[in-house]
């Protein structure tokens, strides 16, 4: 049996389904990175069994690496495949020098009560980077364990100015209270259509621009001291708007 949630805007539904006459979705995976203890496995887990979706399946193999999840979200299915390593037996660097950029989504995973947690998505959000993952597959950097306010050592800001540093993005969880389980669920899906719908827009634009000819390039000098300040000083503004602007963005996870 397959777990399948429905999903329209925020709220999220469920039902038992042994999706006979469904038709074959082409799966997405979505790789888990962190350090243990952090709640991988119990976020995965609350995503299928949650009592707030009416989840009805507890005969998920808990041991099982991939996890398969169908949601329904604004009237499109997306088949999403969690894949979780022990951290004990797969480190977030292997892990990502082993699957490298096929996942369609990466959920980098740190605990608000441990900093060493924190360390370790620092790392695999680098290594993200470096790479240029971050600019064509769906990143998210996760908070969990939110609700342990007296223990938390990472800041919410701490937080967010990583997820801003490396262009991605930023929620907060916690899978005791189930506090934006399900807003990080339908976050990843719109993640991934949206990066998905990013690249096919590149790969439209760049198949059009070599069918079209390269037009020359004028320069044009100018002399002009005031416009030269002038365009400098709306650069400027423009980069701290930019900056204020991702952000804010950041936790926004239905935008790019």
């Amino acid at each position: 049996m397959k777990t399948s949630l429905f999903c329209t805007g925020q709220q999220t539904s469920s039902r038992q389904s042994s999706c006979v006459s469904c038709p074959t979705l082409a799966p997405h995976k979505v790789l888990m990175l962190g350090s243990s203890d952090v709640g991988k496995t119990s976020l995965i887990s609350q995503f299928m069994t949650s009592e707030f979706l009416h989840a009805y399946d507890n005969s998920i193999d808990e041991e099982a690496i991939d996890k398969s999840i169908s949601v329904l979200l604004d009237g499109e299915e997306t088949e999403l495949v969690f894949v979780d390593h022990p951290y004990s037996e797969m480190s977030p660097t292997t892990c990502l020098e082993t699957y490298k950029s096929t996942p369609a989504a990466f959920c980098v995973v740190y605990s608000t009560a441990d900093k060493a947690s924190f360390k370790t998505a620092e790392k695999a959000l680098q290594q993200l980077w470096k790479t240029e993952t971050v600019r064509s597959k769906a990143v998210i950097l996760v908070a969990n364990k939110a609700d342990l306010v007296r223990s938390r050592v990472v800041s919410s800001q701490e937080g967010k100015r990583l997820a801003t540093s490396y262009d991605c993005k930023y929620i907060e969880t916690s899978v005791g209270f189930n506090h934006n389980v399900d807003e990080l669920l339908v976050g990843i899906v719109s993640q991934v259509r949206l990066k998905q719908d990013l690249t096919n827009q590149e790969d439209n634009e760049d198949n059009n621009e070599r069918k079209q000819t390269t037009a020359p390039r004028v320069w044009v000098k100018t002399r002009n001291t005031r416009t030269s300040a002038s365009l400098k000083v709306k650069g400027l503004l423009s980069k701290v708007w930019a900056s204020h602007s991702k952000s804010k963005s950041c936790e926004n996870l239905h935008v790019l």
